[in-house]
């Protein structure tokens, strides 16, 4: 009876981790097959308890030594999940420092306080019970919203990092729990100390590469959403500024811009100069524009602007007419620019179909002030 009651709590922690491995772990074959497969598994491991527990004094008594035996398990489960070894580890490493703390204050709560009719080891199993009744709920709400989540996204760098992570907090919650069983042994208090020195770190670590990761993406998201020569935003902007407009119904003026003859700039004085001429159209226009509407490069010398108020459209038009003649502190002619205009929801629904139509007109007005080359700046009409 005595080993009995010593492997239930074992088999309970068991039965736990293993319904974790099968939330978080695609299955290679059959549900049936995959039970029947792991029930053998565990029949096996709970064998090798048996055996353990006749030749072992201590076994049962607290120390969670026999957590290494439950570590065998990642070998069926490695054959029978989708998984590679890193995830094994971290979905294992996971679950066992949950059933594990809860065995290990199970285990102190049942030396210390011992129920008249039962021994040590069916105080720890009632106790363990009632901690599972009471935690279980919340574990799996973390395991399926939070835990899998992070599974799921996290990059190959930061996967290394959180298997040692998870790791170290079940070594740990192991080691605490023996320098509570053994607290005669001075190296273990301080080997629990210099474990959980090493966890902090651990934990600082992972956090780090988080953060850096984070970063990373915030500069991926600046170099698609800001044109890095003129400070612009970018043509993923401009679509999602306009669907946004197009989504609520709310009209307004798509502005095509072409530069005049952009390639003789950098022909005659070079690629340097002609990202300078870029740079002064853009923030030339962006001077006449102020805060009435949104100015995108969507490719090479072609710009856009979005003026969701149709009252400053024509006030706009004036102003960018008044251009300079050349670029500012240099002798570099400014040879003007084209433009066609397209409006929502009269000239199309959608953002293809306005910068279809405001290309076209674009290009009947370069071509109508073609043979007028004096003229800087071909006005739509």
């Amino acid at each position: 009876m005595r080993f009995i009651v010593m492997i239930l709590a074992p088999l309970e922690m068991l039965i736990v981790n293993l319904f974790v491995i099968h939330i978080c772990s695609r299955r290679k074959f059959g549900q049936i097959k995959t039970i029947v497969l792991m029930g053998l598994c565990v029949v096996v491991l709970l064998f090798l308890a048996y055996l353990i527990a006749r030749n072992a004094p201590d076994f049962g008594s607290g120390n969670g030594l026999f957590i290494f035996t439950g570590f065998l398990f990642i070998i069926p489960i490695r054959f029978l999940y989708e998984n590679t070894g890193n995830r094994i580890i971290i979905i294992a490493c996971f679950s066992w420092t949950y059933t594990f703390i809860l065995f290990a204050l199970s285990a102190i709560l049942g030396n210390a306080w011992i129920v008249p009719w039962m021994s040590v080891n069916g105080t720890t199993l009632l106790v363990q019970t009632f901690m599972y009744i009471c935690t279980i709920r919340v574990f799996y709400k973390m395991l399926t919203q939070k835990f899998i989540y992070v599974l799921e996204h996290v990059g190959e760098k930061e996967t290394n990092a959180l298997m040692w992570v998870n790791m170290m907090w079940l070594w740990i919650a192991f080691i605490i729990n023996l320098a509570f069983f053994y607290p005669r042994i001075f190296i273990l208090q301080i080997f629990s100390v210099v474990t959980l020195a090493v966890c902090a770190a651990s934990s600082f670590h992972y956090f780090y590469l988080q953060v850096d990761s984070g970063e990373t993406i915030k500069n991926l998201e600046k170099i698609a959403y800001q044109d890095a020569l003129t400070q612009l935003r970018s043509r993923v902007v401009m679509n999602s500024d306009a669907e946004a407009l197009i989504e609520r119904k709310i009209p307004f003026n798509l502005i095509f811009f072409d530069l005049n003859d952009f390639k003789s700039i950098n022909d005659r004085f070079g690629h340097s100069v002609g990202d300078d001429y870029l740079a002064f159209f853009a923030h030339e226009i962006k001077i006449r524009l102020g805060n009435r509407g949104g100015f995108y490069r969507i490719a090479g010398d072609e710009f856009t602007c979005i003026l969701s108020d149709k009252n400053v459209l024509e006030g706009f038009i004036a102003d960018i007419n008044a251009f300079p003649d050349t670029m500012k502190d240099t002798d570099v002619k400014f040879l003007g620019f084209s433009y066609g205009i397209a409006t929502f929801p009269q000239d199309g629904d959608t953002i293809n179909d306005l910068l279809v139509c405001a290309d076209q007109h674009m290009y009947e007005m370069k071509r109508a002030t073609k043979s007028g080359r004096g003229e800087r700046v071909a006005i739509a009409e």
